[in-house]
């Protein structure tokens, strides 16, 4: 039998207090445990909601009237430098990292003429990114012309290539007013326009481009194209590529431009495809990219594409900046995390 325990003898209490002391030690021990597995991890807090800047209508347009002020932009022309020194001048100045890739290009009868794309990154380590996408140069020449006697010669592409650079210019600046939590890689294209009928001139910028990002891991996870904006009652409609490659970031931009009471510029129909620099950042580079240019409803370009009427009284300062404004509102909600 055990030994019976007796109070008033010590070593008794010695094996009680050890007992009691262990009863509480396992008592303590089962609370902690029962807390821990109760305890559940926080929700991360959502990001502050972004404050949307205004566009500037009249900032916007003077981006392209400095262009057009240059002259033509063709490649091998004196316009074509002072453009592409300017465009990196100006955005160093808002904050951006610019490397410039030149390459050469032979179009139209001409041959080996140097040519540029612009790369400029702004917050180019964050990871979150995405890209903007524009060409710059200008046309050889103007076949669509109603004078004959013009035809053959350069025009000054107000909205067929400066429109789309003062977009891009545009976002940049107020992103440096206001900054942002994201990366946005800022491109701009040359050599788009250089081509006739069906010949692989068109988009060589972008193809060159393409080509060199497309094995890179850390691409943007998505791009938007302007081309052919701002100009007088331009409308914008869904096209076939982009629709193809990234219908739901085409639904999604469409959508926010209707709540954004911009339904008169962006229409929820569609046009077929045009090819253009976002084909072959889609088919090469990978990155998910749409178009966001000017057609008639038929799909169709308006009446001063590829002539000299493309100077700066084809541009609408208010249809310039409702474009800008929804790629803005775009940037800036990737940027919260509400797009």
């Amino acid at each position: 039998m055990g030994k019976k325990v007796v109070a008033g003898d010590s070593n008794n209490r010695l094996l009680y207090h050890m007992h009691i002391k262990f009863t509480i030690a396992i008592v303590i021990a089962g609370f902690l445990f029962s807390c821990k597995s109760d305890v559940k991890k926080a929700p991360e807090a959502p990001l502050p909601r972004a404050v949307i800047p205004r566009a500037d209508a009249d900032s916007a347009f003077s981006f392209i009237a400095k262009q057009v002020g240059f002259g033509v932009r063709v490649p091998g022309s004196d316009g074509h430098v002072k453009t592409k020194d300017w465009i990196v001048a100006k955005m160093k100045s808002y904050g951006a990292e610019v490397e410039v890739l030149p390459f050469k290009v032979s179009f139209l009868g001409q041959k080996d003429l140097q040519a540029y794309n612009i790369v400029a990154k702004i917050n180019p380590t964050h990871e979150k990114r995405i890209a903007l996408f524009a060409h710059w140069d200008t046309r050889l020449i103007a076949e669509k012309d109603s004078d004959p006697k013009k035809t053959n010669e350069p025009i000054l592409g107000a909205v067929d290539g400066g429109s789309g650079v003062a977009g891009l210019m545009e976002i940049a600046r107020l992103i440096h007013t206001n900054g942002i939590n994201l990366g946005v890689d800022f491109v701009f294209f040359d050599a788009e326009d250089q081509g006739l009928g069906d010949d692989n001139n068109w988009c060589i910028g972008s193809q060159k481009w393409s080509v060199q990002v497309a094995e890179n891991e850390n691409k943007p996870a998505f791009g938007i194209l302007l081309d052919l904006i701002g100009a007088q009652g331009a409308t914008y409609y869904k096209e076939g590529i982009s629709v193809f490659y990234a219908k739901d970031l085409v639904n999604k931009v469409w959508a926010l431009a209707n709540g954004m009471n911009k339904g008169q510029y962006f229409k929820n129909d569609f046009v077929g495809e045009i090819m253009d620099d976002h084909f072959h950042v889609n088919k090469i580079a990978g990155i998910p990219t749409i178009d966001i240019i000017e057609t008639l409803p038929s799909g169709n370009f308006a009446k001063y594409h590829h002539t000299h009427n493309d100077n700066l009284t084809a541009i609408d300062k208010e249809n310039l900046a409702a474009v800008i404004q929804v790629v803005t509102a775009v940037v800036y909600k990737v940027s919260d995390g509400t797009f």
